[in-house]
């Protein structure tokens, strides 16, 4: 993976694998959103959990 493009080609090919809900970042249990927050710190603007600038 590389900083410019946060993707690499071996991850982008499997891409029609994963979950595209676009609410897939959404917690699903009561304490997932208490765990997130704990690891990746507050979510940003449209919700997600990025954990970039946390730790």
């Amino acid at each position: 993976m590389t900083p410019e493009n946060r993707t690499n080609s071996t991850e982008a090919a499997h891409m029609d694998e994963v979950d595209v809900n676009p609410g897939v970042h959404r917690p699903t249990e009561p304490d997932e959103e208490q765990v997130l927050r704990e690891l990746y710190g507050e979510p940003d603007a449209d919700g997600i959990f990025r954990g970039e600038g946390a730790g």
